[in-house]
């Protein structure tokens, strides 16, 4: 007995073959993409754990660093504190250097002391008898210095330790500046310890006491509950003093 043969026609073997082609491609696509997939999740994985650990470390190293620096500037700002404290000490030192110099403008109770020219002069009399001398002022100035004056001016002249006071022809010059009649010595500080110095100065006396009245001169002294002094503006040329080896 013959057994048939089953006859399939050639395009329909050449789809076979091209389908079973696609599925062991397919297959072998699939399964590729599979191990790919692993590999490449598991290999991302380990690198992403890897920038984490750097970006920790990076974050360990800034903190270490900004504690170092926290220190820093934690030492500088006690030095800052230091030396502020030293500068305002010495600023203030200075302040109080320049005040007793008289380079700062003051302002305090006090006294006022006027003097004045004659209003008139007899006929046939001197008439430098009749006129504030520069001698005048100095044993007036002189006295309230005695009597604790902190800060004396005549006519808005601050007095400092070189300041002078010199006749010159019909006036007078105070710092080399020329003053006119009246002449308004002020001084502050204690008053009644300067009105107590000018009434017991053996210099003053003869002035506001003696030859002031005779000759009418102008003399007016008050207390005053505020005065207002200026600084000293003028220049200080000291040509034979210096400081000590020890810089005192």
């Amino acid at each position: 007995m013959e057994v048939p043969v089953l006859k399939v026609p050639k395009g329909h073997i050449s789809l076979a073959v091209i389908f079973l082609i696609l599925g062991l491609l397919l297959s072998t696509s699939f399964n590729t993409h599979r191990r790919l997939r692993q590999t490449t999740t598991g290999t991302r994985k380990k690198e992403l754990i890897e920038i984490v650990k750097e970006l920790e470390k990076d974050r360990d190293d800034l903190e270490n660093q900004l504690s170092v620096l926290n220190k820093g500037i934690g030492k500088f700002e006690e030095k800052a504190a230091a030396e502020e404290g030293v500068l305002a000490s010495f600023t203030k030192e200075l302040n109080s250097l320049k005040f007793a110099a008289g380079f700062l403008a003051v302002r305090g109770p006090g006294v006022e002391v006027t003097l004045g020219d004659s209003v008139q002069i007899p006929t046939g009399k001197d008439p430098n008898n009749y006129i504030i001398h520069d001698y005048d002022l100095r044993v007036v100035v002189n006295a309230l210095w005695a009597g604790g004056a902190e800060a004396v001016s005549i006519n808005g002249q601050r007095l400092i330790s070189t300041s002078s006071i010199r006749c010159a022809g019909n006036t007078i010059l105070v710092n080399f500046t020329r003053l006119a009649s009246p002449y308004r010595i002020q001084a502050i500080g204690n008053s009644a310890s300067l009105l107590k110095s000018l009434d017991e100065n053996q210099e003053v006396k003869p002035l506001l006491k003696g030859y002031a009245k005779a000759l009418a001169l102008m003399i007016d002294i008050k207390e005053v509950a505020r005065l207002d002094m200026p600084a000293y503006k003028g220049s200080v040329g000291i040509e034979y003093g210096r400081a000590d080896e020890k810089g005192k």
